[in-house]
């Protein structure tokens, strides 16, 4: 009974946590590859972002970006996934989206196009990382496209430009805490300033 009564607090407690997106969808920043795995070409995009928009405790909305192609010159133009199911663990509140199909329709120049596949995905909440796998055929496409991505969280209410690892003394540049004094000493999670940025921890 005891366990029971933890579950549905912990329930109480970490839906609305995840749900509270005042500054509307979470954005992740972070590598991609995609690429037609039926002719084995594949491309790496240094920084794509992702949009992760909850609408409620087990669908969510992810907006997808411009894929732009250079092997076909081909952009599959940016869309959203809408109202993807996902499970919530309340112990980690991580979000989970098991396999599932997608179908979306794009109006490019005057013309629909449709985006048909499917994808599977992740929420690592404590890690504030978003993974993604998606398989997709674009249009009149003959091969569908793979694209990947892991992505860090860029905070809006921080103006967080990046997130860093443990300070090293070669990149010449000090590190201050928010109140101004200098650090090199900074424990995962908090916020710091360098070279007149504010920066996440990890």
């Amino acid at each position: 009974m005891k366990n029971f009564l933890l579950a549905i607090l912990m329930i109480v407690i970490s839906v609305p946590a995840m749900l509270a997106q005042p500054h509307g969808a979470m954005k992740f920043v972070g590598p991609s590859t995609f690429g037609v795995a039926a002719m084995d070409a594949w491309q790496d995009n240094e920084k794509d972002t992702i949009l992760f928009l909850m609408n409620s405790g087990s669908d969510a909305d992810i907006t997808i970006p411009a894929m732009f192609y250079k092997a076909m010159n081909l952009t599959i133009p940016s869309f959203t996934i809408h109202g993807a199911a996902f499970s919530m663990d309340f112990t980690t509140r991580n979000a989970i989206f098991a396999e599932q199909t997608i179908e979306e329709t794009l109006v490019v120049e005057g013309e629909e196009k449709q985006i048909k596949g499917s994808f599977s995905a992740l929420y690592n909440h404590s890690a504030k990382l978003f993974e993604l796998q998606l398989i997709i055929s674009y249009g009149r496409m003959p091969f569908p496209v793979t694209y990947s991505i892991k992505a860090e969280y860029v905070s809006p209410e921080t103006g967080i430009a990046e997130i860093v690892g443990p300070y090293s003394r070669e990149n010449g540049e000090n590190r201050y805490e928010l109140s101004g004094l200098r650090t090199n000493l900074v424990p995962s999670g908090r916020i710091v300033i360098q070279g007149g940025k504010k920066m996440l921890m990890r």
